[in-house]
């Protein structure tokens, strides 16, 4: 099972790069793991080489997801951590500080193995609705544009709009129009 959630990383300079991402929970050497798999080449690869630390970040405010795909918004509030642990995003629900463990190299995307260091609840998390979903997977989906089929983007986007038409708040409605210009942008372009 995948999990989608925000990233927060550091470069040696200690500056701070946030970016959404699938985890995945394993089991390695008998403990419970992280596996962060980023793709070749990014930033948040090079900063778990390099200084070997993360903190994930559970969040229902798809506008942060949305943010980040689009560009739309850039900086976001951070609760900054000791040096040892990596900031998390001030408004999210629960976050975890991870340890890098192993790499396991691969040509696109590396596994990164990391061991959970602490978990943090700090407001429950209530779930998604449908048009935080079909925020989520839009965005994933504008990340995807030129490597997929338009007709599929185009087809998956009008389903997905169902969810924002039934279901959307302010928050949902301003995230769907910020991966929406993104991919009506590239459609022009194309």
């Amino acid at each position: 099972m995948i999990h989608e959630v925000i990233v927060t990383t550091v470069d040696e300079d200690n500056r701070v790069h946030i970016a959404p991402m699938g985890i995945k929970f394993i089991d390695h050497e008998s403990q419970e793991c992280v596996q962060i798999s980023p793709f070749k080449p990014s930033q948040t690869l090079e900063n778990l080489i390099n200084t070997k630390k993360a903190t994930i970040n559970y969040i229902d405010d798809v506008k942060v997801f949305a943010g980040i795909v689009t560009g739309k918004k850039k900086k976001w509030d951070l609760n900054h951590q000791p040096k040892d642990e990596v900031a998390h995003l001030s408004n999210t629900n629960s976050y975890m500080n991870l340890k890098v463990s192993s790499i396991l190299e691969d040509e696109l995307r590396p596994k990164i193995i990391c061991y959970i260091q602490n978990t943090q609840n700090l407001r429950p998390f209530m779930g998604f609705n449908r048009a935080q979903f079909s925020v989520i997977e839009l965005a994933v989906l504008s990340t995807r544009l030129g490597m997929i089929d338009d007709d599929k983007v185009k087809r998956e986007y009008e389903y997905l709009k169902i969810g924002i038409d039934k279901t959307a708040g302010e928050n949902e409605k301003q995230a769907w129009s910020w991966i929406e210009d993104k991919i009506n942008s590239y459609f022009k372009n194309d």
